[in-house]
């Protein structure tokens, strides 16, 4: 399983990536991917808030069974926060969204150092602490470094 505690790992993997890279399941380019991890460590260190898209009977289900649980994340899993149609890339090329990506990764640890008993929300799992964060990111980015062949 991919730790994002260890960055020259994961970023050093990411930036294999190319344009041309080949996902072995769903739609996402390489960019397209990198872009949906920056926005999800966002969204976990509250820089952009969103709000959970179920019922918290249903998010508690899904926090249960991805967070504690040995359960992989599934292929097919689709985010409330994804439609349909992939989102314009925001980045000029992968170089620039790993570099923001790196940054991001530092601010989180940052923000829940200063904000130890904070919990932000997850689209799908409802508010999260920092521990369940750092679970459901290691099984987000090792979901789509299968995704991309990465591991």
């Amino acid at each position: 399983m991919i730790e994002i505690h260890n960055r020259e790992f994961l970023l050093n993997s990411l930036n294999t990536l190319t344009n041309n890279s080949v996902a072995s399941f769903g739609k996402m380019s390489a960019q397209h991917m990198i872009e949906h991890l920056l926005l999800t460590v966002q969204i976990s260190s509250n820089k952009i808030p969103h709000p959970c898209s179920f019922r918290e009977e249903k998010a508690n289900a899904f926090k249960q069974a991805l967070i504690y649980s040995p359960a992989e994340m599934p292929n097919g899993f689709r985010s409330p926060i994804l439609t349909e149609e992939l989102p314009a890339l925001t980045y000029a090329d992968i170089k620039s969204v790993l570099t923001e990506l790196e940054k991001e990764l530092i601010y989180f640890e940052e923000f829940f150092q200063k904000n130890p008993t904070i919990k932000t929300t997850n689209p799908s799992l409802g508010d999260l602490n920092y521990t369940e964060w750092i679970i459901f990111h290691n099984k987000h980015f090792t979901h789509h470094f299968k995704q991309f062949n990465l591991i």
